[in-house]
């Protein structure tokens, strides 16, 4: 469970250049849920999915998540936090295109203590069978297409079986057909009982998700069951 009491988040706070991205939000997201967060450019959206996935502290507020307050956490328990138990997919890839797509996805069992190395190529096989990339484990990042990309990347974020994924506009260089196979993706996995939040601009991609939030000039302006 993700809560958020009365966060906002300010950059450059107390000078002449301060942005406050996000205010006063309060949010709360329960395990399995499936959630999309829309606005235009600037709206906060990107700030707020940083700071539930730990990779960005707010300036004030809480942040609970699963029962614990993230302000208590060092620097160290939120990189395990970030690695074991948040999977993050990404706008770009984030794909090394020398690589295999085994090397890709494999990379952060590497940094998870709690994978012996006799692991790991059943959780990568697993995760490509997944996202149904099975049969391109072995061809490097820059022989694929765009879709397979983002299969790649979403194998990536949850070969450590994270309970929650974050992806940041995950369809926005795809091509409509490919948006909605991976939008069908994400809720595979939802189905299977993680929880998904999606930031887009896409409206279409958004309602397919169970669950719309809005934000406007760093304010939630609606929260929205869709299904």
């Amino acid at each position: 469970m993700m809560i958020l009491n009365n966060v906002n988040k300010k950059y450059n706070p107390r000078t002449d250049i301060e942005v406050h991205a996000l205010k006063d939000i309060d949010l709360k997201i329960s395990d399995g849920e499936f959630v999309a967060i829309m606005g235009v450019s600037g709206s906060g959206k990107s700030t707020l999915l940083h700071i539930l996935g730990c990779m960005d502290r707010a300036t004030d507020g809480e942040y609970i998540l699963n029962d614990y307050n993230v302000k208590n956490y060092g620097k160290n328990a939120l990189a395990q936090i970030r690695n074991e138990e948040i999977g993050f997919v990404l706008q770009s890839f984030g794909l090394m295109n020398d690589k295999t797509v085994y090397e890709n996805i494999s990379y952060p069992l590497i940094f998870n203590p709690a994978v012996k190395h006799k692991q790991m190529k059943s959780l990568i096989t697993k995760a490509a069978e997944d996202v149904g990339i099975a049969e391109l484990l072995h061809k490097k990042a820059s022989e694929l297409s765009g879709g397979q990309k983002q299969r790649t990347a979403i194998a990536r974020a949850i070969v450590n079986r994270p309970k929650i994924i974050l992806a940041d506009e995950p369809t926005a260089a795809l091509d409509k057909k490919t948006a909605f196979e991976i939008t069908d993706l994400f809720r595979a996995l939802n189905n299977k009982g993680r929880t998904v939040v999606i930031v887009t601009h896409d409206r279409a991609v958004a309602e397919q998700c169970d669950r719309l939030i809005e934000l406007a000039d760093g304010k939630m302006i609606s929260d929205t069951p869709i299904r």
